[in-house]
């Protein structure tokens, strides 16, 4: 049974989501619930991991560097977004971030930086950061898949 979601924050996992499951956290995870959030043990926040809907969670064990949650239930079943792609050529850094936060909260399935005759920073496009501006924002704005697919296409055209 879907309900709807208890908690205000939500946080990102690459971690398989269902009742009862447990979730280990990883050091900056634990940062951001226990110390950015300040959340501690018997909280409930949702999880969302772009391929089991949102569930909420509770926290069981808190700490400085790590800690652990435990599904409880879902709150939201996964919806695929259309299958809409954006590319564009790298631009400077802030500027790429907020292309790929924009194309996550319009619901896009790909974000692809395209090299083209006039790209000059193609070599500066760190997949690592636009990946972490993706998971940032579905986040911010509850996106339950998340776009991936970060790949420099290489072609001239």
């Amino acid at each position: 049974m879907v309900r709807l979601m208890a908690s205000k924050v939500r946080l990102y996992v690459d971690h398989p989501l269902g009742e009862g499951q447990s979730v280990p956290l990883s050091r900056e995870q634990a940062h951001y619930l226990f110390g950015v959030m300040r959340l501690g043990a018997g909280d409930v926040l949702s999880l969302i991991n772009g391929a089991d809907g949102a569930w909420d969670a509770e926290v069981v064990q808190a700490g400085k560097k790590g800690g652990v949650l435990v599904c409880q239930s879902q709150t939201a079943l996964l919806q695929m977004p259309p299958d809409l792609w954006l590319m564009f050529a790298p631009i400077r850094k802030e500027r790429m971030a907020f292309i790929v936060e924009k194309a996550v909260e319009m619901g896009a399935a790909r974000v692809m930086p395209v090299q083209t005759a006039y790209t000059h920073s193609a070599n500066r496009v760190r997949r690592d950061k636009l990946q972490a501006h993706a998971v940032e924002a579905a986040e911010q704005c509850a996106a339950r898949p998340l776009c991936r697919a970060f790949s420099l296409d290489l072609g001239q055209s």
